[in-house]
């Protein structure tokens, strides 16, 4: 071979290697173009199913906001071939819907502590944490989906689970379970009744089966199956609707009954400030002067909410004040506040009359960092070397979750059930009360924590479905709103007007005597334990298949 042909050889050799590594930095980049656009597709899809969900959860009539949120989730998940992108997508939906529900945590912590950094952290590390419900969500159902005919029942099974389970997270160690889908529909009667056997977690179950039912009517599913999904989707849409329009009709019937009668006051003295200020002198006058609008009103029961008073009702200027009150209008209160017993301090509501104190409730789940440090024991150090203290104080947690109080009118005991601020996320506390003979509750809270924002109307909606789940009406008395009668179908018989006004309101409380205890009161959360069996051994099933064909491969 001459010179010439062999430099000709590899000036081609040179070429060829120079085209396949321009080809090869070619496909690399279009790869990584392709990856970026397939990830702020994802993203936006993302954003757009939180916003749809968020809008439910700041005001009332936007109840489809979450069906439209939820099927844009499923639409995505059904599409989404990789785990990994799977779970990026549902971190996203998390975190950005957890940051449009809990927007408010940022100027309450401001609020509380003047700490901006702190505040932004609240925000955006409680949202990553909720955020892993979606995420965990995300992960089981990767493998479900791969069973094409018991999609969405495994969806639907599998977010009620998760549901159940950041409840039991909450109630035995500590979390904050604000988010339960179900929620959102509070305002739709006939949708929500299922919770009187359900609980919540039932308007999760069908919100969630229809949704997914529906985006497989857009996926790549056979004729048969869409046919099957779409029927399961309208059955149990109007069965549960027939029911709840029958259940609705049998209780009123019920409650029209010879309902019983008590004339009730719900105070709003909007007191929060005036004892964060210090100026608690100032608030015995504000409480005296709203008390007058009770003169002659012939009102049968008194309910103040918690913290209207500085100090605790256990005091002897607050108990003698109190007293006084109950002597001057001729009725028991419910006064909520804190309360010193056994040496130990409790947050409290005390049932007087004009002879004093005659029983008390001590709350039993307190707010994590508001009313008392988690794992204090451990971190105690890092605590104190930090400087961080509870919001409000160092509270014991009550024992006593079934505790009922009595209220006695002349001859006649009406038993009733005390919740306070937090404990209305936890169905159990109601349930246990209801059992225990309680024929109403009462809840007492102080949301001007939540200052101007969409929280107090989202804690007054957690309400709705407590009175539901038990078929007990709630009283629901707060320091700076909102105010409700709740009656045992869940309907608002009145609530307050404006946030950080005063306002009493007084009214004939109707309601029936029950001996009857309903499914859920009775069973407690069944339907969540069958769901979860379900679910998981979906999921079981659907992984030993995956195993089993990545083996066969």
């Amino acid at each position: 071979m001459s010179k010439k042909s062999k430099t000709e050889k590899e000036d081609k050799l040179t070429l060829i290697t120079r085209d396949k590594n321009t080809k090869d930095k070619n496909n690399i980049f279009w790869v990584i173009i392709s990856a970026l656009f397939k990830g702020i597709i994802i993203a936006l899809s993302a954003l757009a199913a939180a916003l749809c969900l968020g809008s439910s959860f700041l005001a009332n009539n936007r109840y489809l906001g979450v069906w439209i949120g939820i099927f844009l989730f499923a639409i995505v998940l059904n599409n989404l071939k990789k785990l990994f992108l799977n779970l990026f997508y549902s971190f996203i939906v998390g975190f950005a819907f957890n940051l449009i529900l809990l927007y408010w945590i940022y100027p309450t912590v401001q609020f509380g502590t003047q700490d901006q950094f702190l505040s932004y952290l609240s925000l955006f590390g409680l949202s990553a944490l909720m955020a892993l419900q979606f995420v965990l969500f995300g992960f089981f159902y990767f493998y479900i989906k791969s069973l094409n005919w018991v999609l969405p029942l495994g969806a639907a099974c599998l977010w009620v689970s998760l549901e159940f389970l950041h409840q039991i997270i909450a109630f035995y160690l500590f979390s904050f379970p604000w988010f339960v889908l179900g929620y959102s529909q509070f305002e739709i009667l006939p949708l929500i009744q299922i919770s009187s056997v359900t609980g919540a977690y039932g308007v999760s179950f069908i919100i969630v089966f229809i949704c997914f039912a529906l985006a497989c009517l857009f996926g790549k599913y056979r004729k048969r199956q869409k046919i099957l999904f779409l029927i399961s989707a309208i059955l149990l849409f109007g069965l549960n609707f027939v029911f709840g329009k029958k259940e609705i009709q049998r209780q009123m019937d019920f409650e029209n009954t010879y309902p019983k009668q008590i004339k009730v006051a719900l105070m709003q003295p909007n007191t929060h400030g005036l004892i964060l200020l210090g100026a608690g002198d100032e608030a015995y006058s504000v409480l005296n002067k709203q008390a007058l609008s009770l003169l002659g009103q012939n009102v049968e029961f008194i309910i103040w909410p918690e913290t209207s008073l500085d100090g605790t009702f256990t005091s002897e200027r607050n108990k003698n004040f109190i007293q006084n009150i109950s002597k001057t209008y001729q009725a028991p209160q419910l006064f909520g506040g804190s309360e010193v017993k056994e040496d130990k301090l409790y947050v409290g509501a005390g049932l007087f009359d004009e002879d004093g104190l005659i029983d008390s409730y001590q709350k039993n789940k307190l707010v994590p960092f508001g009313e008392f440090l988690p794992f204090q024991k451990i971190f105690n150090n890092f605590y104190r070397d930090k400087g961080i203290t509870s919001l409000t104080g160092n509270f014991s947690e009550g024992k006593d979750l079934g505790k009922v109080l009595n209220l006695s009118l002349g001859d006649i005991k009406y038993p009733f059930g005390v919740n306070i601020c937090f404990e209305s996320l936890f169905p159990t506390i109601w349930r246990l009360q209801a059992r225990s003979g309680a024929q109403f509750f009462i809840n007492i809270s102080n949301d001007g924590w939540f200052l101007k924002t969409a929280a107090p109307l989202q804690h007054l909606r957690i309400n709705v479905f407590r009175a539901i789940e038990n078929r007990r009406p709630i009283l629901r008395a707060t320091t700076t709103g909102y105010n409700a009668w709740i009656d045992s179908l869940g309907q608002l018989r009145f609530r307050s007007g404006k946030l950080f006004e005063q306002e009493t309101a007084i009214f004939d409380f109707k309601f029936q005597t029950r001996s009857k205890k309903t499914i859920y009161t009775r069973y407690g959360d069944i339907f969540a334990l069958i769901c979860a069996f379900l679910a998981f051994s979906f999921w079981g099933v659907a992984v030993a298949f995956y195993i089993q064909e990545s083996y066969g491969e």
